[in-house]
């Protein structure tokens, strides 16, 4: 029985689950979560943060008593560039050659700063090639690497939250093809669409659960503690308090949703069939009110990602109602899941 890492290391939370597998069944061994200290700019110190980072999961994996040195690492959205590309038929040891003159034109840095990965996802009847891209800088990779290398894991793979979600709609939702996925963290939210368990479309927005919670703060005068737990208990509930939580936060969720939006019709337009489901993962997914509210206003089913779906998690307890909470886990898991399923 193998069982791997996922950690998902967040703007301002690190999250950890520990799966095993065991005669095809996945197995839940731990999961967790704690904050890490807030830095003013993360990108200016991205060396302090990865180190206070370090501390964090070290503390968590004692906490959690997991032994497991083997671990799937998310690398941030908004630092990774993907890219669907579109190359006409070429042999394998011609398409790295190929993407690398591609990447001149969406890579924002010299090519030699960075590492590109790609995976191809449709070949079609003349060979003509469909391949997501991925490019993330080398110094970024590097600091990861000695990060975990410094607390004492084997690092498996660096991956983009894409890439991972994926597994957890295949586990989940193996009958559902056409998916697009809004994972809501602190300060960004990804969206992704996938088709067929292939990802097609990544785009990290900067915004977030944090720039709802700003927004009820300003608008009702609120501290941020107050204004996070109004969120939390009303969100877009427009009968509540009379609607002043839904009023106070719609020009933000008018934004997410309109990115959505666009996102809806890329994928139209990419698979030439619209989107079965769009699904919300990450922290913010069980904003009240929020699935029927884009329900309404994009005209497409939206449901909640339970990421422990067809996963065993009678093991032990753990702390966390998985039902209502599990959504936050949602990339943990999805990193763990890699070699697992």
């Amino acid at each position: 029985m193998s069982s791997v890492l996922g950690i998902d290391i967040g703007q301002n939370t690190v999250k950890i689950a520990c799966l095993s597998n065991d005669n095809s069944k996945v197995i839940l061994e731990a999961v967790g979560e704690s904050r890490t200290p807030k830095f003013e700019d993360k990108e200016i110190d991205k060396d302090k943060f990865l180190n206070e980072a370090g501390k964090v999961i070290k503390n968590l994996l004692s906490d959690l008593k997991i032994k497991n040195k083997q671990a799937v690492v998310s690398l941030p959205e908004d630092e990774v560039i993907s890219r669907l590309v579109r190359l006409p038929p070429l042999k394998d040891s011609e398409i790295m050659d190929a993407l690398r003159f591609e990447a001149e034109t969406f890579v924002p840095f010299p090519l030699e700063e960075v590492l590109i990965d790609y995976e191809i996802i449709e070949k079609d009847d003349s060979g003509r090639l469909t391949i997501f891209v991925i490019a993330a800088k080398n110094d970024l990779i590097n600091s990861y690497l000695k990060l975990f290398k410094s607390i004492g894991l084997e690092l498996l793979a660096l991956e983009s939250p894409a890439i991972s979600l994926r597994r957890v709609l295949k586990l989940g939702m193996p009958m559902v093809e056409r998916v697009v996925v809004v994972d809501m963290g602190e300060k960004y939210s990804d969206v992704f669409s996938i088709n067929k368990n292939n990802v097609y479309f990544a785009r990290s927005l900067s915004v977030g659960g944090e720039s709802l919670t700003r927004a009820i703060s300003l608008n009702l005068s609120l501290d941020m503690a107050s204004a996070e737990e109004y969120k939390k208990a009303y969100g877009m509930k427009g009968d509540e308090l009379e609607g002043k939580i839904k009023n106070a936060i719609m020009p933000v969720f008018n934004d997410i949703s309109e990115e959505i939006r666009k996102t809806l019709a890329l994928f139209n337009e990419d698979i030439g069939k619209p989107a079965e489901l769009l699904v919300l993962s990450g922290g913010g997914a069980n904003l009240p009110g929020m699935a029927e509210e884009l329900t309404k206003i994009l005209g497409i089913e939206v449901q909640v990602l339970q990421p422990f779906v067809n996963i065993d998690t009678t093991k032990t307890q753990f702390g966390y109602n998985l039902n209502t909470e599990g959504c936050k886990f949602s990339l943990a898991v999805g990193l763990a899941l890699r070699g697992l399923i």
